[in-house]
């Protein structure tokens, strides 16, 4: 049965002979029998010894078995045992009424019948047994209740660990975006401006390689921000109504001028049966061809980077779109081919430093492509081209959507009158505002100054209508976003401003603390004045002919 313990069972009779009748019947190898003469050793050998039935005789001198067997029930360690009276006056009823009272649970008669006695004493045996491996399982089951406990109070102790770590990690990421992304704010805007200004050949070269230098820096803080935001599953999606074809239009017109120098044919093809607008997330679109597109052009010299957008399957309102980058360059050898997609991933040492970039472009763009509920492969040959293919699914746009495309004029939004717009700058850092003052000066506009939230919010309270504020959000005192709030209370009707939330927070969930704030638009630093023109261009009367005016759905103005 599992037990290998002996089985100890008490005799107690005061007559040997009787006890040696007991031992022959119940001789076993399974029984160890402890044999005693009176209540008192019997009680000595219960100190003793743990038994499994007691046999015990009533009529005995000294202590009878009747107040041995009291003795025995009064204890808690023997209360249980089962014992079973043996007695040659069983035919008197208060003889019996005496025996069970004392806590017998059996009653036999002298001479007994040795073969019912061997059952009844292995019923009991068997109970005993059983009774054991109750308490073991019992006792087992409390010690890994006890464990689980353990584990579990661990494992929730982990978790708030953990916890606590993945929001050290992204307020960590989130300061150190915007301490990282600050100072670039005031390098690729003065850079942006120094630009725009008449400059000799030499000063333009210098000027362009800082710039050049200044966006790698910002596109491998981007590479860092959006791996970081992926493994702590912060990473959402953006869904509006695009134009398609613009976005790839766009995504190439980043690369004609590196083609143009490598004489690199680029064209793209989109199958007419897909729509002009759909509904999907074109940032993340955008940010994936852009780094297909980027790769194909970095390691082709020859031939040229092709690009086909197809649809594959159509499902009431839902469609997803097959994109194929192909190029002629030098290819990947099939070996290396699954090391593509893993992050920090360079297929040999030397790329790096003939390429240059993290290696963690691909491992982005997979989970961007899995996010938009698809997938993406690829196939190549070593210096016989590579080709991607990655689906997304995106939705039918229709002119009745509640969401407004945002290159898209309206009334409600725009500043009318025959003044200048009232601008007003509120940013803590000098240098930043410095930079959105001269922005707006190139394009012959001038805006007041604000050092934070309050002191916006008071200037606001005056005399002065502002019709736009551009408001950065991580400031002393009071922050951009309370100070939305306050304006939003103050002005909600016709003189409401248009309110430009300026950061270098770039964690998901900004944008929309900013539209729950109050805000119209967000621009991400480092500010470019492209960026700035775009915006100002949908909300003031005067456009300058100089300004850049490509179409553009997105309300998420990134820069």
């Amino acid at each position: 049965m599992g037990f290998h313990e002996p089985i100890h069972i008490l005799l107690v009779d005061d007559r040997p002979e009787n006890l040696l009748a007991l031992e022959a019947v119940l001789d076993s190898e399974q029984y160890t029998l402890i044999k005693a003469t009176s209540g008192e050793e019997a009680l000595r050998y219960l100190l003793k010894y743990d038994f499994a039935v007691i046999v015990l005789d009533v009529q005995m001198p000294g202590m009878d078995g009747i107040e041995t067997a009291r003795l025995i029930k009064a204890r808690d360690k023997t209360k249980d045992i089962p014992i079973i009276f043996i007695s040659a006056n069983s035919k008197d009823a208060e003889h019996l009424f005496a025996g069970y009272s004392a806590g017998a649970i059996d009653y036999m008669v002298k001479p007994f019948i040795p073969q019912i006695l061997k059952s009844k004493i292995e019923g009991f045996v068997d109970m005993y047994q059983t009774n054991n491996r109750l308490k073991i399982q019992s006792m087992q089951l409390h010690q890994k209740t006890l464990e689980l406990e353990k584990i579990n109070h661990e494992l929730v102790q982990a978790k708030e660990a953990a916890e606590i770590a993945v929001k050290a990690k992204t307020e960590f990421l989130a300061m150190m975006s915007h301490e990282i992304r600050t100072p670039m704010n005031g390098v690729i805007g003065m850079i942006d401006l120094l630009m725009d200004s008449e400059l000799q050949e030499e000063q333009r070269e210098y000027a362009t390689i800082i710039r050049n230098s200044a966006d790698a820096l910002v596109n491998i803080i981007n590479d860092i921000l959006d791996f970081s935001k992926m493994e702590s599953g912060k990473m959402e999606l953006e869904e509006y109504p695009f134009d398609l074809k613009s976005c790839v239009q766009e995504v190439f017109g980043l690369f004609s001028g590196e083609a143009s120098k490598k004489n690199l044919q680029l064209s793209y093809y989109i199958e007419e049966r897909i729509p002009s607008m759909v509904f999907g997330d074109m940032g993340r679109l955008r940010q994936v061809l852009v780094n297909l597109v980027s790769n194909a052009v970095k390691f082709t010299n020859e031939g040229g980077v092709y690009l086909v957008v197809s649809l594959t399957q159509v499902e009431e309102d839902r469609l997803t779109l097959e994109f194929t980058v192909k190029d002629t360059g030098i290819g990947i050898s099939s070996e290396k081919i699954d090391r593509l997609f893993k992050p920090f991933s360079q297929l040999d040492s030397s790329m790096t430093r003939k390429y240059g970039g993290t290696g963690l472009g691909l491992a982005i763009c997979r989970s961007l492509v899995q996010m938009m509920g698809g997938d993406i492969t690829v196939e190549s040959k070593e210096n016989k081209g590579a080709t991607f293919v990655f689906t997304m699914c995106v939705h039918t746009y229709e002119e009745g959507d509640y969401r407004r495309r945002e290159d898209e004029p309206t009334d409600k939004f725009r500043v009318h009158g025959e003044r200048q717009a009232n601008i007003l700058i509120v940013d803590d850092h000098p240098i930043n505002r410095k930079l959105m003052d001269s922005m707006l000066k190139k394009m012959g506009m001038s805006a007041d100054m604000a050092e934070d939230g309050k002191q916006a919010v008071d200037m606001v309270a005056g005399p002065k209508v502002y019709d736009i504020i551009f408001m950065d959000l991580q400031m002393p005192v009071m922050d951009g976003l309370e100070a939305a709030r306050l304006i939003r209370q103050m002005k909600n009707g016709a003189d409401a401003p248009i309110l430009v939330a300026m950061t270098a927070n770039v964690m998901d969930g900004i944008q929309k603390r900013c539209s729950d704030a109050g805000m119209d638009e967000y621009i991400s630093k480092p500010v470019k004045i492209s960026c700035v023109k775009h915006l100002l261009s949908r909300y003031t009367p005067v456009e300058p002919d100089d300004w850049d005016n490509r179409p553009n759905n997105i309300r998420i103005i990134n820069g």
